[in-house]
């Protein structure tokens, strides 16, 4: 299995796993009674867990792997703010969604669980942050496909 194959079967994985903790979150109220039952928690903690995991692995590897599959870059270090204007060119994502993704990220590391009413503003944001990191990928797999079939 080449590179790519194989950092797209994990993000495939990774998102799999969150769409999962996705649905099941979508279907609670998420207050702070929620986080008096521990399965909540842990369902919370493992859908975070994988929307930054799969934002990572996206960002870190996927991306200049995708553009280096489909001949549009011949560099695997180019610059991050090339890499996403490439994307953006090719209708992959918009600057500002990449930069909303980043801007959650950075909220949930720094993130104090104790504060429960912070907790669920970061939950929601991490929620809607996972929708465009889903159309994102997708569109990303769209483009590397259409390239393979040509």
């Amino acid at each position: 299995m080449n590179m790519i194959t194989e950092t797209l079967k994990l993000c495939e994985d990774i998102a799999k796993n969150a769409r999962i903790d996705y649905e099941e979150l979508q279907r609670h109220t998420i207050d702070e009674e929620f986080f008096q039952n521990y399965e909540n928690v842990r369902i919370v903690n493992s859908f975070l867990f994988n929307f930054s995991k799969l934002q990572d692995k996206i960002g870190a590897k996927l991306f200049r792997q995708a553009l280096y599959a489909m001949q549009e870059i011949n560099d695997m270090n180019l610059p991050m703010v090339e890499v996403l204007s490439i994307l953006e060119k090719l209708d992959v994502l918009q600057m500002h969604e990449w930069q909303k993704l980043r801007e959650i990220r950075n909220i949930l590391a720094h993130e104090y669980p104790y504060d429960v009413q912070e907790r669920i503003e970061n939950i929601q944001l991490a929620l809607e942050g996972f929708v465009i990191l889903e159309k994102i990928f997708e569109r990303l797999k769209s483009k590397l496909n259409a390239t393979h079939s040509e």
